[in-house]
């Protein structure tokens, strides 16, 4: 399965747009700003995204600080000590160890900036155990591999280690490359995609290590989990303190829909990602009784990271750093604010967009409203000196 059919069946697990306005509707009555309950779903849908979008097989050199594991899943180069030296101060060595049923989980690194958090750790089974994960089924192209979760297995905490109430969490378990993958060994990375909020206020995440295995299809052609080792390793992991992205901070607007203002907040960049958050000010209450019209306004508010189709990061010395396409994206247009980030096509020293440029470019959902917008980035700076 290419990236396109992926995104496609992704796709297909998100509520539409009437179901989404219901669920928000009910928030809304109960007085509760962020849905929580959401996390079970987006931590497949946006967290395997995420995933899918990192993986690359260039080969990498054993770095001191960063593990090749981590390097070679991020397609650094062994000669690019540079770019090392950019993601470096984002990494951290852990030493935590995890046994059950046998088994053991031995966590060694996390890496973050503010959109996202990578862990490593290493399985290891007891002697003669075969880990094979796959699915033997032909008409199965891609099948999501990792450690089973459950709600409430996976939660950010603050230095009190308490749990952090906020934005839906996501995240999801990737197999790395294994040049046996029948032995009793594997490496695995979980990769978490959120916004800045967990960013600010989490020291540690509980790092959620369920039973091994991997989604396939049943004889009814429904995804379902096989269990190939049972097991709870789930820990707690210390995150890095350091941001190594750089922000600007502004609040402009830069179009209007639906007699609501469309507000660019702050653009972010890291060497891996771009992030733009948004703000939505007056127009339509949502939280009203239904009718056609705010209907319409709701779906086209809901797709707004969507709607945002063409983005163009520019260089100070004027160079375009090409985009991945919205790896994952958080909060809602309908709560007031969203984010949504991007992967840069290649590693960048984030310093390199001071006094560059960021072009936006949108056409609205069922709308005839379309605009355009160039930021400055002027004022990009380190989010910590």
């Amino acid at each position: 399965m290419d990236r396109h059919e992926l995104n496609e069946m992704f796709d297909g697990l998100t509520p539409n747009p009437a179901r989404e306005r219901e669920l928000l509707r009910k928030l809304l009555q109960d007085g509760a700003r962020r849905n929580k309950p959401m996390k079970n779903w987006k931590r497949v849908v946006v967290g395997a995204a995420a995933a899918a979008l990192l993986v690359t097989a260039a080969a990498a050199a054993v770095v001191p600080g960063l593990s090749q594991k981590l390097l070679d899943y991020l397609g650094i180069a062994p000669e690019d000590a540079q770019t090392v030296e950019l993601l470096a101060p984002g990494a951290m060595a852990v030493d935590i160890t995890k046994e059950d049923n046998g088994a053991t989980l031995h966590v060694t690194q996390v890496l973050r900036d503010r959109t996202s958090i990578m862990v490593l750790a290493d399985f290891t089974a007891p002697e003669g155990t075969s880990l094979r994960l796959g699915s033997t089924n032909p008409k199965v192209t891609y099948v999501s591999t990792g450690f089973s979760s459950k709600p409430g297995d996976f939660a950010f905490l603050d230095q009190n280690g308490e749990e952090i109430d906020g934005d839906s969490y996501a995240g999801d378990w990737k197999i790395l490359e294994d040049d046996d993958p029948l032995d009793n060994h594997l490496s695995a990375l979980f990769v978490s995609s959120n916004g800045e909020l967990f960013m600010e206020k989490a020291t540690s995440l509980r790092l959620p290590a369920g039973s091994l295995g991997y989604w396939d299809l049943d004889e009814d052609e429904n995804f379902k989990f096989v269990e190939v080792y049972s097991g709870d390793w789930s820990v707690d992991v210390p995150l890095p303190k350091r941001d190594i992205g750089y922000a600007q901070h502004m609040d402009q607007v830069i179009g209007t829909l639906d007699d609501a203002a469309l507000i660019l907040k702050e653009v972010y960049i890291s060497p891996m990602f771009l992030e733009i958050q948004l703000r939505r000010e007056g127009g339509y209450d949502f939280g009203a009784p239904a009718d056609d019209e705010n209907e319409a306004a709701y779906g086209r508010w809901l797709s707004i990271g969507d709607n945002v189709q063409r983005i163009t990061l520019t260089t100070g010395d004027g160079e375009v750093i090409p985009l991945e396409m919205s790896s994952f994206s958080g909060g809602s247009i309908a709560f007031e604010e969203k984010w949504s980030a991007h992967r840069l096509s290649r590693i960048t020293d984030p310093a390199r967009f001071q006094g560059g440029t960021l072009t936006l470019e949108w056409d609205f959902y069922n709308s005839d409203e379309r605009g355009s917008v160039t930021i400055s980035l002027d004022d990009l700076a380190p989010v910590e000196p």
